[in-house]
């Protein structure tokens, strides 16, 4: 009867562990399609797009307006609350540069420099690309445009977009919270974990104690927590 009992016990245990493998799968499978969206950040409000029709496309946050990209070869106009933002872009691969025109008819250009956009005014003086805030509201400076030259061009060309959250964070905080759960759960692979430390060929009382299994399950804990704050740092 104790074998019978024994061996249910282990299945049990086999396929709780089965089940969170599986649902670390699924889970992953499933956040792909938020992992691999492109989104930008304007005014500490993140965009995404929405729809694409033709030569449109519209990006959409939900506590903020829309913005319409419209494409024409390799130029953009960008609508923002009925303003047309233009942007040139130059055909130099080498050499890759934009010319932003603003509504009022200020006159900016955007240098990529490894990647980096760096911008200047029409005195070719560096703009630093800073919003700034107080209490999570926009300060403007004497002069300052409301949408600033680097991000209008960030806006306008998908390749300055970024990845949203990071799938690596993600998965390390589903292995980690996998691994932590099955330290504090369960003795077979407490005792697994002793074996593998190798302590059994230097100490001489080869069989983990009590302290050992307690600590196992402290340290279990600790990296479910830690699997947590991974889980929101990959967001």
């Amino acid at each position: 009867m104790k074998l019978i009992l024994l061996k249910r016990k282990r299945l049990s245990a086999l396929l709780i562990v089965l089940c969170l493998m599986i649902l670390a799968v699924l889970l992953v499978v499933m956040s792909k399609t938020y992992y691999s969206e492109s989104i930008f950040y304007v005014d500490l409000h993140k965009y995404k797009m929405e729809d694409q029709q033709g030569k449109i496309i519209s990006y959409r946050n939900g506590e903020a307006r829309s913005i319409e990209v419209h494409i024409s070869d390799q130029d953009r106009t960008i609508i923002i609350d009925g303003m047309k933002y233009l942007i040139y872009k130059n055909q130099d691969p080498n050499n890759l540069k934009y010319e932003v025109v603003y509504p009022n008819g200020h006159k900016y250009e955007v240098v990529d420099q490894a990647g980096q956009l760096m911008s200047y005014d029409e005195k070719g003086e560096w703009v630093l690309e800073v919003y700034l805030y107080a209490d999570n509201k926009r300060i403007l400076e004497n002069g300052e445009e409301i949408y600033l030259p680097g991000s209008l061009v960030t806006i306008a060309y998908p390749e300055y977009h970024s990845k949203q959250g990071s799938l690596v964070l993600f998965v390390l905080s589903i292995v980690l919270l996998i691994y932590g759960w099955c330290g504090y759960r369960f003795r077979k692979f407490q005792s697994f974990l002793f074996t593998i430390s190798l302590h059994w060929i230097w100490v001489q009382d080869s069989e983990p104690s009590d302290f050992y299994y307690f600590m196992c399950k402290v340290g279990g804990v600790i990296i479910m927590c830690g699997s947590v704050f991974l889980f929101l740092k990959s967001l």
